[in-house]
């Protein structure tokens, strides 16, 4: 029988790549559908971990707990009649409870307990470890030991995906990563606490990147970028999902645990149901184990894979340029507007569910690569975000603030600024994977991933700690994105 034809040549007489063999044992079929399917959660499972330090590293609303006042604790507004001025920070005692009048002081004091807004969030990390006000910075840091975890691990778990094999890595990054967030939620201390935060930003660093290798090394030529930008879907859900999760869960502690279980669960299906790439395997030259899974892939998908197959192919390896400088401007834009829904008006779980979805659409801008290629689509999708979020200044400047209006159409240029990023972010992910070549590509996604850690360790710098009066920190951060 005459095997499936490739621009007019018998595959199974003249197979040259591992793509003719895809061809004829069929590019998408149940197999493939089932393997990345396990291999679409692990990706969502990576955006919810990086998504949920939103709703876990958010700071409520907060007031200085007046001194000596017994149940001062139901609300943030200031009472009046304690004779006391309290701000967020700090507070002025003008006369003591006891009326003695020797103790009045007019210089603002720095507090040390606060009456906290629990609308939002009813317990949150820098809640547990009072990283308010002079101690705020000490939370920027604990994110920056999350992110400096990532960049040594992306390189490191990336090394060990290219050598010891996709399967491998992949289940040792779930299951490390299931123990260090559940350390993380019990963490007895702050020290701690970053400590631990650097491990498992270490051992989570490559989930997404391993696992769309993972999925798309078993998946035809002609169905890649489908599969590719279904990836890219997958990730985009992952926001949408942990916030869900955030808004019943409010405790930063439970929605970790939560995040562990769901890893741990995962990790353990994968244990039982992942086979290793086939692809990896005949680069290793492990023809026979490699043969054995495709003859299983064939006969799932209900197709013929003629005798001898696999001796005739060989893996090209195209040659590998970088991209990786641009990862640096584009993740500290995609994850930095992200933090920042923090900062801006309305409802933090609204915000980030608009940030999430929007992420769809900009997930269907991939679709043009194929007419247009890869730099045109890129620069224009980084050029609209760019201008959107510039826009606000524009806003900030010449729209009052005391419109309603002005609030939403910040929030709205976010929002389209958020398209742009994650538009490009996409491309930029399937621009990086195609010029790599399989023996190294994990490796060299995980450097890329290096250069992509440093902007997003000035993300929370910029969306925390940068401020200047005349704009305002609903403002400035989107200007530097």
């Amino acid at each position: 029988m005459e095997g499936t034809k490739l621009n007019g040549e018998s595959l199974s007489d003249d197979p040259k790549d591992f793509d003719d063999i895809l061809v004829l044992i069929g590019e998408f079929g149940t197999f493939q559908r089932l393997i990345y399917t396990l291999v679409a959660l692990a990706c969502m499972l990576h955006s919810v971990i990086y998504v949920a330090v939103v709703f876990i590293e958010e700071t409520p609303g907060h007031r200085c707990k007046i001194p000596g006042l017994l149940n001062d604790t139901n609300n943030v507004s200031i009472p009046n009649e304690t004779g006391v001025a309290t701000q967020q920070c700090t507070f002025i005692q003008n006369v003591s409870h006891q009326g003695d009048y020797s103790q009045d002081k007019t210089e603002p004091e720095p507090c040390t307990e606060w009456v906290l807004d629990t609308s939002t969030v009813t317990y949150s990390y820098p809640v547990q470890f009072g990283l308010i006000c002079t101690d705020s910075l000490k939370l920027t840091q604990s994110h920056i030991m999350l992110i400096a975890g990532s960049i040594v691990g992306a390189p490191v778990f990336g090394s060990i995906s290219d050598s010891l094999g996709r399967r491998f890595s992949l289940l040792l990054s779930l299951s490390l990563s299931s123990v260090l967030g559940l350390a993380w939620a019990l963490t007895p201390s702050y020290l701690w606490g970053i400590i631990i935060r650097f491990v498992y930003g270490l051992t989570s660093a490559t989930i997404n990147s391993v696992g769309t290798t993972a999925g798309l090394e078993i998946v035809g030529p002609e169905k890649r970028m489908v599969a590719g930008t279904g990836l890219a879907y997958v990730y985009a859900a992952g926001g949408v999902v942990v916030t869900g999760m955030a808004y019943f869960l409010r405790d930063w502690r439970h929605l970790q645990i939560t995040i562990s279980a769901l890893l741990f669960l995962l990790a353990f299906t994968l244990f039982w149901c992942l086979p290793e790439s086939p692809r990896w395997l005949l680069t290793k030259g492990r023809k026979k184990i490699a043969e054995k899974i495709l003859r299983r892939t064939a006969r799932i998908n209900g197709t013929e894979f003629p005798e001898g197959l696999v001796e005739k192919v060989e893996i090209k390896k195209p040659p590998s340029t970088s991209a990786r400088a641009l990862w640096i401007v584009i993740d500290m834009a995609y994850y930095g507007i992200f933090l920042h829904a923090g900062n801006m008006s309305g409802n933090l779980y609204l915000n980030v569910l608009f940030y999430s979805l929007v992420e769809f659409p900009a997930c269907a801008l991939c679709f043009t690569i194929d007419k247009f290629g890869r730099k045109r689509p890129y620069v224009m999708c980084v050029v609209i975000g760019g201008l959107s979020c510039l826009s606000t200044l524009l806003v900030q400047y010449y729209a009052s603030d005391e419109l309603e209006s002005t609030k939403y159409t910040k929030i709205a240029l976010s929002v389209v600024g958020k398209l742009g990023v994650s538009a490009a972010y996409c491309i930029l992910y399937i621009w990086s994977i195609e010029i790599f070549p399989t023996v190294i590509r994990n490796f060299c996604l995980g450097v890329g991933a290096v250069f992509a850690g440093v902007g997003s360790i000035l993300s929370p710098i910029i969306v925390r700690d940068l401020k200047v009066e005349s704009i305002g920190k609903d403002t400035l951060p989107l200007v530097i994105f």
